[in-house]
């Protein structure tokens, strides 16, 4: 128990012996044979494996299981792969005939989106499928990452309503506790508060007198069919507004994070102008300050308004404002699959019209300087349409075909030539009134030292 140390005097006086006991707290550790460096880790607990026979349909299929599911299409029945996400026991009787199965299930298709997944009855349950089709045993690693806690895996709302728009909902959002009982709600079109019950929305609509998004107008213009207006709101300022938004965005972006602090955030909602007022069709949001230059955090069309070329428009207006600030930039990742899909059509079109209205070669820095791109999208955008050309006399340059830009007028003419059609075309910066957010921070701070 205790150890000896034993030095020589300086002044030769002799020898002495110095003890020293030993620490309550390592001897507790000797004693219960662990580490100073803290408790032993315990043991990961082996989970169970439930066992399933399929031909008992007494009990349920246990969750995390691969079989098979009839997918009905608009005329063809295809039998896909699935994995069991939930179950719940059956709403449509009160008691279950016997012999029937009392479950149903929601299912992920393996290979699809997540805005695919849906309840299902037994009946559409499948056990074995066809034998050339191979099931996958786990999702792409971008699912892997988003989708740990299985409850963010079932949408909790089946559909909601903003004015006269009823839209079936895609992914979970984690709107407050007490609303998660109804399966539809009911938004305000002007101010975005949204209610369980009608009665509710009604009332509420008899006193709310906000006919626009609560911010700046920055841009009006008068399209094909339509009026379009589109407002800067402060996340900060508007606190409530901007939550609401974020809470519906989460309804149909799979890989969004919803955060409760909207301060650090300006959002730009794009609205149909009508005779009631401005009415939110889509938004994208930014960073005031952005670390790596991301000109876009967020953005979302609402699905009634998709295939309007709403998207495009609010994808040209987040490079119009990076033109303003002077710099290049590009859009937050990850990014969902739709919304890829929407900036590659974009990039690709954009460079497209830069090439055919110069008569002179270009440079990939040049073209990065004429549309506010990085370079990385833009060299990735040259090779998709296959243009970059590589020489051994003069290396890499870009040579553009006829008939890449024949393809790009004709389909401009056919949406041009389509006056049925509402189409809201790319942002006209001439119609745009806006200045960035960081040079106004500083002119505030220069007015009030020239106050004092």
């Amino acid at each position: 128990p205790f150890r000896l140390r034993t030095s020589i005097n300086l002044e030769g006086s002799g020898v002495f012996l110095r003890t020293k006991r030993m620490p309550r707290a390592k001897k507790v550790l000797k004693r219960k044979g662990q580490k100073a460096g803290g408790p032993r880790k315990k043991k990961k607990e082996e989970k169970k494996v439930e066992i399933y026979d399929p031909k008992d349909i007494t009990k349920p299929i246990p969750l995390d299981h691969s079989l098979w599911c009839e997918k009905k299409g608009a005329s063809l029945t295809v039998v896909h792969p699935v994995k069991i996400v939930e179950r719940r026991a059956r709403t449509d009787v009160k008691e279950v005939p016997a012999g029937e199965h009392g479950w149903e299930y929601y299912v992920h298709f393996e290979g699809m989106d997540r805005r695919m997944d849906m309840w299902v009855p037994y009946t559409q349950i499948r056990f074995e499928g066809p034998k050339n089709v191979e099931k996958t045993s786990a999702e792409d690693d971008h699912h892997k990452d988003h989708h740990d806690d299985s409850v963010t895996k079932v949408r909790n709302f089946n559909e909601i309503q903003i004015g006269q728009y009823v839209m079936p909902t895609w992914y979970f959002s984690p709107f407050p506790a007490e609303y998660h009982p109804f399966k539809k709600l009911l938004f305000c079109e002007f101010c975005l508060s949204f209610f369980g019950h009608k009665s509710e929305l009604d009332r509420h609509l008899k006193r709310c007198s906000w006919t626009h998004p609560p911010g700046n107008e920055i841009y009006r213009s008068k399209e094909t069919n339509i009026e379009v207006a589109m407002f800067e709101v402060d996340g900060k300022k508007e606190e409530e507004y901007t939550q609401n938004i974020c809470y519906i965005a989460k309804l149909f972006l799979e890989h969004k994070t919803l955060s409760f602090n909207t301060h650090p955030f300006l959002f730009y909602i794009l609205c149909e102008v009508t005779p009631k007022g401005c009415v939110m069709v889509g938004y994208f949001s930014k960073e005031k300050y952005s670390e790596y230059n991301y000109n876009l955090a967020c953005i979302c069309t609402l699905p009634c308004h998709q295939k309007k070329g709403f998207g495009k428009f609010l994808i040209s207006m987040s490079y119009e404002l990076s033109k303003i600030e002077g710099r290049s930039g590009s859009p937050e990742t990850p990014i969902s699959d739709l919304g890829q899909q929407a900036y590659n059509s974009y990039w690709r079109s954009k460079i497209i019209e830069v090439l055919q209205e110069r008569l002179e070669p270009v440079t990939i820095n040049e073209l990065c300087k004429i549309t506010s791109m990085t370079q990385k999208n833009v060299i990735e955008t040259l090779k998709a349409l296959d243009i970059l050309q590589y020489d051994n006399r003069e290396g890499h340059h870009i040579a553009i075909p006829e008939s890449i830009i024949k393809r790009y007028k004709e389909k401009r003419a056919r949406l041009e030539a389509n006056k049925d059609r509402v189409y809201v075309r790319p942002c006209d910066p001439r119609k745009l009134r806006w200045y960035p957010f960081h040079a106004r921070e500083i002119n505030k701070r220069e007015r009030k030292k020239g106050d004092q």
